[in-house]
């Protein structure tokens, strides 16, 4: 075997134009893909975490008549917010508690209107889940008044001290339109709240809906990660409510991150189907012009398993190193992402291409991706060299010492 491989080195050096256009075929595609599949899991990372930050918590608690396809309707809003929270605040893995009420509205500067998310937030308790705080740019958010996405503020051409109009429907039926100062801009890392939000007091916002307490209650706690450690005595003390937790709430972005994903899979495929064909064309030209070589083989004895196996390891190492140089300098490469990020919002504007991310955001060490890509591009070229080697297992010795080179 030992003897064989010195061969099939041997070989890959005679036509070495060949096999280092595909080796560095292999390398780029390997690296393209690493890089891709890396910075794919720093958006997933990126954007589950603003989703939590910004959006769900670690758990909600809501109405068990809660229309999942209709999720700004008050109707179904929690009356009893004040024993909910007591038991919150007994349970001893609940780090923190807030109150809110979401409902659609519109917005109006006098000149242009245009619709926005309304979010009712309780000043005291809402930084204790969510990060909305950190990120506030200006100003802060006043009873009487209104905080608002820096995207959203710019698109209406308004600033902080200007007057704004919301419109909407209150719990009972009757259209309500209310002044408000704007007392504060946030430019936080979801696009979500910079472009299509309106944060407003909590307890002025149930005066306005007509509502007692609040369309959920969210808090977080020790280990958010494994969150169903917690759904068994959660459901228990709060039975008759819906609770759900982030991983829950997320499943249609969960399968929008994965269809995502598919791309990079997609593409390591389009590379191998490029590495069978230059691996079988780099070892057919060789089998070629090799004929009379491989008869001298055969004249001496070599069996014909074992010249084919000289053709197969050929598929192999060049797939095996293509694919480690690619991994390595991907890694390289990546490095630089994982520490310095890429500036998302610079790249494709505020409007993102339906990432849940803002701003810079760096990549992640993927390992899955180094083994599939390793694993799948050395099978593709070994599949490939089976081929070409099959072809001299018909070659007569004969024939192959009369080939004129």
């Amino acid at each position: 075997m030992k003897y064989l491989f010195k061969l099939a080195l041997k070989n890959i050096m005679k036509a070495r134009r060949r096999t280092i256009l595909t080796f560095l075929m292999l390398s780029f595609g390997v690296m393209v893909y690493l890089i891709m599949e890396s910075m794919l899991a720093g958006f997933d990372k990126a954007s589950f975490q603003n989703f939590i930050d910004f959006e769900t918590g670690h758990f909600k608690i809501r109405n068990e008549n809660f229309d999942e396809d209709h999720p700004y309707d008050t109707d179904y809003s929690l009356k009893n917010t004040d024993q909910i929270e007591e038991k919150l605040k007994n349970l001893d893995f609940v780090t923190g508690y807030t109150s809110r009420i979401n409902f659609l509205s519109e917005i109006d500067n006098g000149i242009d209107s245009t619709p926005v998310i309304t979010v009712g937030v309780d000043p005291e308790n809402d930084s204790k889940v969510f990060s909305l705080k950190k990120y506030i740019i200006k100003g802060s958010l006043e009873k009487g008044g209104a905080l608002l996405g820096k995207t959203l503020a710019d698109d209406m051409k308004v600033d902080a001290g200007d007057i704004i109009y919301i419109t909407f429907r209150s719990s009972k039926g009757m259209f309500t339109s209310i002044e408000l100062l704007i007392t504060g801009l946030v430019q936080s890392a979801d696009p979500k709240v910079n472009n299509l939000t309106v944060f407003i007091n909590l307890d002025e916002a149930r005066e306005h809906m007509g509502v007692e307490g609040a369309t959920e209650i969210t808090f977080r706690v020790k280990d958010y990660q494994e969150p169903e450690r917690y759904t068994k005595q959660l459901e228990s003390d709060f039975s008759g409510f819906r609770v759900q937790s982030w991983k829950e709430l997320s499943t249609d972005f969960t399968a929008l991150m994965s269809t995502k994903r598919a791309g990079g899979r997609y593409f390591l495929l389009f590379i191998v189907v490029i590495a069978l064909v230059g691996i079988i064309n780099t070892l057919l030209m060789s089998v070629y012009e090799k004929r009379r070589e491989i008869g001298t083989l055969m004249a001496l004895g070599m069996e014909h398993n074992e010249i084919r196996n000289v053709f197969m390891i050929e598929g192999f190492l060049i797939g095996f190193f293509g694919s480690i140089c690619g991994l390595i300098i991907g890694t390289i490469t990546n490095l630089y992402f994982i520490y310095s990020g890429i500036d998302y919002t610079a790249m494709v504007g505020e409007g993102g291409m339906g990432f849940n991310v803002m701003g810079v955001i760096k990549s992640s060490w993927v390992i899955s991706a180094y083994i599939s890509s390793l694993l799948i591009v050395v099978f593709a070229s070994v599949l490939s060299s089976y081929y070409p080697a099959k072809k001299v297992m018909k070659m007569n010795p004969a024939e192959c010492l009369r080939t004129v080179q």
